[in-house]
């Protein structure tokens, strides 16, 4: 059954009001809110008349306050966001949820925390010459891994979501940290060379699967400090370059890794796991999931910035870890950045091709003049479906 949904961050949800902010998503027609719990740094410039400021900035952190005792098995805890203070709405909203009858998902982030990848530098991902990145935490790293399954486990007691929604599953090495690497080496392509990260716990889970990690991590300095040097332009894609050299091996160590985690993490939530696939995940750095793991309504989640309502753009094209996951157990999930007429129209398309459900970014940051747009795509979308 196609579904509508919304994505909504905790704290504009709060400022706008929690009643107020859950009776206009439901009312333009959506079923479900995705709400999002932990995240990395965010600025936002936001719509609407807030009890707050216009600009919400936020190192991120954890929106709730977490169960401490379920934390005891990582050396790495949560974080709470500085701006939450001593509140907990969480459980609010997830009543207010319910008395509408209105499905919660919770949204956290995997990998991308700055606020524990900065308390904690030993569980954070490294470039290939040592440097920590001060986003991302590793996903090779045990702690890093309990620290979630203890996140899940937390959420899923606590709210009885239907369902948790993960994003930002690849750990990376320093290349999309802020630091502005892009743009000093975009036009070659040869920062993605920093997107395996050499921390410590990678080393070591790859080199216990039989990798030459000292191979891989001189093939990266070779071919960055050649493009340093000389500016030599890089003819190959980047995936074809790693699949030529001694950096496969590592990356497909990274790969699994990635996948034992969510895996775990699944396996440790008292409800079903979603997870967000975007751009960040490019370059086969994608988990190859076990389908059965994600096998529900909207169990995969993906950006209709990387992929359109064409047929053509299929999910086995783009993610083949993912070639047996049926359109109806996918969803979209689409930013209102186009005219009212190509955003109907969008949302009927992916209704008639079968995908289980949509997900419209986000609540706090739509103007309130364009939720008529949006109930009514909704319905139409809701009409096609049927």
């Amino acid at each position: 059954m196609f579904q509508t949904g919304i994505l909504a961050h905790l704290w504009n949800v709060v400022d706008l009001g929690i009643e107020p902010s859950l009776d206009l998503i439901q009312s333009v027609g959506a079923r479900s809110i995705s709400l999002v719990v932990t995240s990395s740094r965010v600025s936002q410039l936001r719509a609407g008349e807030i009890d707050g400021p216009r600009i919400f900035r936020s190192d991120g952190g954890y929106f709730f306050q977490p169960d401490k005792s379920l934390y005891g098995n990582t050396r790495i805890k949560p974080v709470v966001a500085s701006w939450l203070n001593k509140r907990d709405p969480l459980e609010q909203i997830a009543e207010s949820c319910k008395k509408r009858d209105l499905e919660l998902r919770l949204r956290i982030t995997a990998l991308e925390h700055y606020t524990i990848a900065s308390r904690y530098p030993e569980a954070a991902a490294k470039t290939v010459f040592g440097d920590v990145a001060p986003e991302t935490l590793s996903a090779s790293n045990p702690d890093v891994l309990e620290l979630l399954r203890a996140t899940a486990m937390d959420l899923s007691k606590r709210c009885s979501p239907a369902a948790i929604e993960l994003e930002h599953l690849r750990s990376s090495s320093g290349a999309f940290d802020g630091q502005d690497y892009e743009f000093e080496l975009c036009p070659q392509g040869a920062f993605l060379l920093l997107l395996p990260s050499f921390d410590e716990s990678s080393a070591q889970s790859a080199i216990a699967k039989g990798v030459d990690v000292d191979a891989a991590s001189r093939c990266v300095k070779v071919r960055l400090e050649r493009f340093l040097e000389d500016g030599e332009y890089q003819k190959e894609t980047i995936w074809d370059l790693i699949k030529s050299t001694p950096l496969k091996t590592y990356v497909d160590s990274q790969i699994e890794d990635s996948t034992a985690l969510v895996t775990q993490v699944a396996n440790s939530a008292e409800c079903p796991i979603s997870i967000i696939l975007r751009d960040d995940l490019n370059f086969g750095f994608f988990p190859q999931l076990d389908c059965d793991a994600v096998a529900h309504d909207r169990g995969v989640i993906i950006s209709s910035l990387i992929m359109g309502v064409e047929p053509e753009n299929s999910i086995a094209g783009r993610f083949p870890g993912f070639k047996d996951l049926p359109p109806a157990q996918t969803g979209r999930e689409i930013p209102m950045d186009s005219s009212p007429e190509e955003f109907v129209s969008d949302l009927k398309q992916f209704a008639a091709a079968g995908v289980g459900g949509v997900i419209l970014s986000a609540y706090g940051l739509i103007p309130p003049g364009c939720f008529e747009t949006v109930k009514k795509a909704f319905r139409y979308a809701l009409r096609e479906a049927r």
